[in-house]
C-alpha cells in the first residue's frame, strides 16, 4: 500500500528477471503490471511456477545410450545352464544318500526355487549377480535344513524308535536349529535391504524370500509329505538311509593349536597380499571402486566383430603392453548396430604437471596432496613425487584429463610456485589404437568456416515460424571444407560435452538444419549448415553489446570445436572413483551392523555372549582367508597352473561383495549348528573339550554333506558360468571350504578358550 506505481523487483536465485509496476495493495491476490510481450509473459510464468532458474531443461537429452545386452545375455545364459546343471547334481546327492527321502526333499527344493522365482516375478523384481548368490546361499541351506532332519530321523532309528516316532523327534529336534540358522541369516539380509547399495539389495531381496520359502518348504512341506505317505502306508518300518560315516571319534579340541597356527598363518600371508597388491600396478578393485576409463569405439561398416572377440583383441593388446588393467578391460555393446561399442578398464589417461616451489615455501608430498583436495577440484588417483636431487621439483600426476581444471586446481593449492603445461599421457587411447587400428571409424578434421552470422528478431521468425522457441537467438552459417553426414554433425555436438577441453563452453538449446533452413536427413551429405541457438534469457530481456558478443563466440567456438574434432574415438570418459567410495562406505556399514545383530541375537539365544563373539571371529577369519586368496589369484592368473584351474585376476567388485556376504551367510549356518549341537550336549553349564568333540562328531556327517552339495553346485557355476561370473563362484566356492573349516576348527575351540578364561578369572 505504500509503494503504489513504484516497481517490485522479482529475483529468482539471486538474478532480478522483472520489474513489474504495483497497481494496487496485494491482499489474498493482487496485479503487477509492466511493458510484457507475450513471450515474456508465458516465460515469466513458467520461471516462478518452476522455482529455481537453474533449472531450466532443454527439450533433448544430453545423450541416449543403449548397453547392447550381449554380456549379460552370455552371463544369463551360461549362469543358467551351469544353474540347471548344479541343481541336478544336488539333487543327484540327495537322492543317492537319503535314497526316498531324499527324493521328497529334492521335490521340496524345486518347490522352494519355484516359490523365489514366483514372488521375485510378482514384485517386478530383476534378477543380478548378487541376487544369483542369493539362490545358491538358498539352495544350501534349504539342503541343510533337510540334511538336517533326516540325520536327527537317523539317529532316532538307532535308538529304537519306530517310524513315526523317528520323524516326529527328528523334526521337533532339529526345528531350533533350522530356525536360528534362518533367523540369523534372515537379521543379515533384512540390515543389507536396509542400509547397502542397491545391487547389494537384490542380494537381500532374494535370500529374504528364499529363507521364508526353504522354511516352509522343509519344515512344512517334507512333513507333510511324510505324514500322508506313513498314513497311507506307504512308508512303514524305517527310512533306508546311506551312512559314509560311522561314528566318528576325533579328539578335534587336541588339534586346535595347529589349526590356530594354520589359520593365523593363512590370515597374516592374505592379508599382506591384500594390503601390498595396490603397491604394484595392478589394482585389487574394479572399475566400480577404482574408477577408471570408459571409451566408445565405431567400427567401420565393412568391419563386423562381435563383443567376444572385441574384449579379446584388447585384453591380448593389453598383455602385449604389459598393462595389468587393459588385459583386465570388458566391453558392452552399444545399440543393435553391431559396430558400436563401449570398453571399461580400471586404467586411466593420466596428466602429468611439473611444479617448482620456492626456497621459503617447500612442502611435503603429504602436504602437498592436502592443498590439492582442499581446493575440492575433482583431481582424482593424485600421485605426487618429489626429485630426489632437488625436493623444490615436483611431478603430479592424475587421471583428471581436463587440462585446465589441473592447473588451477595447482596453482589455487600452490601460490607462487612455477607451475608447467599440464600434458596428457593417453595411455588409453594408445591401446586401443594399436589394439584395431584400420579398423575404426576415423572423424577427421572438417575444417570449419563460420561464413554468416545473424540474430534471429520477431521479423526473421515472421518468415521462419518453425524458429519461433529461438526469438533473439542467433542463426550461424558454417561451410566445411570435408563432407559430412547430419548424423556425424549431430554426434559430434553430441560428445563434444564430453571433452575436457569443452568444459568452459556454455550449453544452450540448439538445433541444425540445411541452409534452407528445412530439416537435416541423417543420412545426407553436406558441405554447408546452419546452427541456431539461443540464450535464455534473450527471450524477455534484450542483451547488452557485451552479453551477446560473448554469446555469439561462445557459440562460433562450439561449432568449430566440434568439427575439428579429430579422433578415432568419439567418446572418451573418466569415470570417477567417488561413487566407488560411496559404495564401499554402504558395504561396510551394512556388514558391521550385521555382524553386531548376529551377536546379540546369539548372545539372546544362547544366553551366553561368548557363542556371538566365537561366531564373529570364525566369520571375521573366514572373510580376511578368502580375501587374501582371491587379492593373491592375480599372481598365478597367468600361469600354466592358474589357466588349467581357470584362475584369473579377479577383482573386488560389487559383485564379489555379494560373494562374501554368501560366505558370512553359509559360515554363520554351519556354526550355529554345531553350536546348538554344544547347547543340547552341555551338563552342568560347563563347556568341556569332550562336549565339543562329540558336538561336532555328532553333525559331522551334516556338515561333510551340506558344505559337499553346495560346494558341487558353485563348481559346476565355476566351470560352466563364464568368465563373467568366475570371480564371483570361485570365492564362494573358496568360502565354503574355509566356512567348514571355521565352524569346526576356529569357532567351536574359542568356546573352549573362553570357558578357560572364565575358570580362571
Amino acid at each position: 500500500g505504500k509503494n503504489m506505481a513504484r516497481p517490485l523487483c522479482i529475483l529468482l536465485d539471486g538474478l532480478a528477471i522483472s520489474a513489474p509496476t504495483i497497481q494496487a495493495k496485494i491482499y489474498r491476490r493482487g496485479q503487477l503490471t509492466g511493458n510484457f510481450t507475450q513471450t515474456e509473459v508465458g516465460d515469466m510464468v513458467n520461471k516462478l511456477n518452476a522455482g529455481s532458474l537453474p533449472a531450466r531443461l532443454i527439450e533433448q537429452p544430453i545423450s541416449v545410450k543403449t548397453i547392447g545386452p550381449s554380456i549379460g545375455a552370455d552371463n544369463r545364459d551360461k549362469g543358467i545352464k551351469a544353474g540347471f546343471i548344479g541343481l541336478g547334481v544336488v539333487v543327484l546327492c540327495m537322492v543317492v544318500y537319503y535314497t526316498f527321502a531324499g527324493s521328497i526333499a529334492s521335490l521340496a527344493l524345486l518347490m522352494n526355487i519355484l516359490f523365489i522365482l514366483a514372488v521375485m516375478a510378482l514384485l517386478r523384481a530383476t534378477f543380478t549377480l548378487p541376487g544369483i548368490a542369493g539362490i545358491i546361499l538358498t539352495i544350501g541351506m534349504s539342503v541343510d535344513a533337510n540334511v538336517l532332519i533326516f540325520e536327527r530321523i537317523r539317529e532316532e532309528q538307532l535308538r529304537g524308535s519306530s517310524l513315526r516316532i523317528a520323524i516326529k523327534n527328528g523334526y521337533q529336534k532339529a526345528f531350533r536349529t533350522i530356525l536360528d540358522a534362518n533367523l540369523t541369516t534372515f537379521i543379515t539380509a533384512a540390515i543389507l535391504l536396509w542400509v547397502a547399495s542397491e545391487e547389494i539389495k537384490g542380494f537381500a531381496i532374494v535370500l529374504m524370500i528364499g529363507l521364508i520359502s526353504s522354511m516352509f518348504t522343509a519344515l512344512f512341506v517334507t512333513r507333510t509329505s511324510f505324514d500322508m505317505l506313513l498314513s497311507g502306508k506307504i512308508i512303514k518300518d524305517r527310512l533306508v538311509m546311506l551312512r559314509l560315516i560311522h561314528n566318528p571319534n576325533i579328539n578335534w579340541m587336541g588339534l586346535r593349536k595347529y589349526f590356530f597356527v594354520l589359520s593365523a598363518v593363512l590370515i597374516i600371508a592374505g592379508m599382506s597380499v591384500f594390503f601390498t597388491r595396490d603397491n604394484t600396478k595392478n589394482s585389487k578393485y574394479d572399475i566400480e571402486f577404482t574408477g577408471g576409463t570408459s571409451v566408445q569405439i565405431n567400427l567401420k561398416e565393412n568391419v563386423r566383430l562381435t563383443r567376444q572377440q572385441i574384449e579379446q583383441k584388447i585384453r591380448q593388446t593389453g598383455s602385449e603392453l604389459n598393462n595389468a588393467e587393459i588385459a583386465m578391460a570388458t566391453v558392452y555393446s552399444i545399440g543393435k548396430t553391431g559396430s558400436q561399442y563401449e570398453i571399461n578398464t580400471t586404467e586411466t589417461n593420466k596428466t602429468s604437471t611439473e611444479i617448482i616451489l620456492s626456497a621459503d615455501a617447500l612442502l611435503s608430498t603429504e602436504q602437498i596432496r592436502a592443498a590439492i583436495e582442499k581446493t575440492g577440484m575433482a583431481i582424482t588417483n593424485l600421485q605426487i613425487t618429489a626429485d630426489p636431487q632437488n625436493p623444490a621439483e615436483i611431478t603430479v600426476t592424475t587421471s583428471q584429463t581436463n587440462k585446465t581444471l589441473v592447473k588451477n586446481a595447482i596453482t589455487q593449492a600452490l601460490p607462487g610456485a612455477q607451475v608447467s603445461e599440464p600434458v596428457v599421457d593417453e595411455i588409453v587411447n594408445r591401446a586401443i589404437l594399436t589394439a584395431f587400428g584400420d579398423q575404426l571409424e576415423i572423424q577427421q578434421n572438417l575444417k570449419p568456416r563460420v561464413i554468416a552470422t545473424e540474430k534471429i528478431t520477431e521479423d526473421f521468425i515472421d518468415t521462419y515460424p518453425e524458429l519461433s522457441d529461438f526469438l533473439g537467438g542467433v542463426k550461424i552459417t558454417t561451410q566445411l571444407q570435408k563432407t559430412t553426414t547430419a548424423q556425424d554433425l549431430v554426434a559430434r555436438f553430441t560428445s563434444l560435452r564430453f571433452k575436457p577441453d569443452a568444459q568452459n563452453l556454455n550449453w544452450y538449446a540448439y538445433k541444425l538444419y540445411n541452409t534452407d533452413l528445412t530439416a537435416m536427413d541423417p543420412n545426407q551429405p553436406l558441405q554447408t549448415f546452419v546452427y541456431v541457438s539461443v540464450e535464455p534469457e534473450a527471450a524477455f530481456r534484450e542483451l547488452t553489446e557485451t552479453q551477446w558478443d560473448r554469446f555469439v563466440e561462445n557459440e562460433s567456438a562450439k561449432i568449430t570445436a566440434a568439427a575439428q574434432i579429430e579422433t578415432s574415438l568419439p567418446r572418451i570418459t573418466q569415470i570417477s572413483p567417488s561413487i566407488g567410495a560411496e559404495a564401499k562406505t554402504s558395504a561396510l556399514i551394512a556388514i558391521v551392523l550385521s555382524l553386531s545383530a548376529i551377536v546379540m541375537y546369539i548372545w539372546i539365544r544362547f544366553g551366553n555372549v561368548r557363542y556371538g563373539i566365537a561366531a564373529i571371529v570364525a566369520l571375521v577369519h573366514d572373510v580376511c582367508i578368502t580375501l587374501g586368496i582371491v587379492t593373491a589369484c592375480t599372481y598365478i592368473a597367468d600361469t600354466p597352473f592358474g589357466r588349467a584351474l581357470l584362475i584369473g585376476d579377479f577383482k573386488i567388485n560389487l559383485a564379489m561383495i555379494a560373494a562374501f556376504l554368501t560366505i558370512i551367510g553359509y559360515s554363520l549356518n554351519d556354526t550355529i549348528v554345531i553350536f546348538d549341537r554344544i547347547r543340547e550336549n552341555i551338563r552342568k553349564k560347563q563347556i568341556t573339550a569332550g562336549i565339543i568333540n562329540d558336538s561336532i562328531n555328532q553333525t559331522l556327517s551334516r556338515t561333510l554333506l551340506t558344505s559337499f552339495t553346495t560346494f558341487m553346485v558353485v563348481l559346476v557355476m565355476y566351470i560352466f558360468g563364464g568368465a563373467g561370473l568366475r570371480g564371483f563362484t570361485f570365492a564362494i566356492g573358496l568360502g565354503v571350504i574355509v566356512g567348514t573349516y571355521s565352524s569346526i576348527a576356529i569357532a567351536a575351540p574359542i568356546l573352549l578358550f573362553a570357558q578357560k578364561s572364565k575358570q580362571k578369572g
